[in-house]
């Protein structure tokens, strides 16, 4: 297992971003070119429940990933552009920002969605967690124990 930096992406996508961007092209995914363009037209992961977050090993951005409002399911989340450079898959980099994504939305949701494009993928986030659940464009689903929060606690 590999050491890992999290960091918040709030108002640039990171250095690296396009590393991952041209590597996940190479492999035939095109969700990195979906969140540069979503980025690019003011979509920030910045609403009530959303993040974004980049993970760094080795002094390199190794992933990235997201999660969001679901606009199908009230009360529910999903993750989204989901990514991990394939020298750093099986090293704990994924599961290390998948863990930290999920804690952010089990605050606030009941549900957590993912929609697995690959085998490889699916298995992945069923070792996280996620149990199959082919639904309303998702693949997977994790039930949450939403915590109770005090009354003006701002849930981010």
């Amino acid at each position: 297992m590999r050491p890992v930096d999290l960091a918040l992406v709030e108002t640039t996508l990171p250095d690296g971003f396009e590393r991952l961007r041209k590597e996940a092209s190479r492999e035939g995914f095109r969700h990195m070119e979906r969140l540069a363009s979503e980025w690019n037209e003011d979509f920030r992961y910045d609403r009530k429940g959303e993040c974004l977050m980049a993970a760094w090993s080795e002094g390199r951005l190794q992933a990235i990933g997201g999660v969001s409002l679901d606009p199908v399911v009230a009360d529910a989340t999903r993750m989204r552009r989901f990514y991990v450079h394939p020298a750093s898959r099986r090293h704990g980099v994924g599961r290390a920002l998948a863990s930290l994504l999920v804690a952010h939305a089990s605050v606030s949701s009941r549900f957590i969605f993912v929609n697995a494009g690959t085998e490889l993928a699916a298995a992945f986030w069923e070792a996280v967690g996620f149990a199959r659940q082919n639904e309303n464009g998702h693949s997977h689903v994790m039930t949450c124990k939403v915590q109770p929060v005090e009354c003006g606690r701002e849930l981010s």
